[in-house]
């Protein structure tokens, strides 16, 4: 994982990414069960690192 300027690693929520994406907060939690947009359980919650969330938008442009 990388970190930001500071040397912190950021995570996302659910709501977060979608509002990123501009997609709805359903559609983020079908991507993330299928296994389309990498994600870690912190704590039971699901969580997105910002990074990897930039490069997905990347690939799909």
């Amino acid at each position: 994982m990388e970190t930001n300027d500071k040397g912190e690693i950021e995570l996302l929520t659910v709501k977060e990414v979608a509002k990123l994406l501009r997609l709805s907060e359903s559609k983020v939690r079908d991507l993330q069960c299928t296994r389309r947009l990498p994600f870690i359980k912190v704590g039971g919650a699901v969580r997105f690192e910002k990074r990897e969330i930039v490069e997905y938008l990347k690939r799909k442009t």
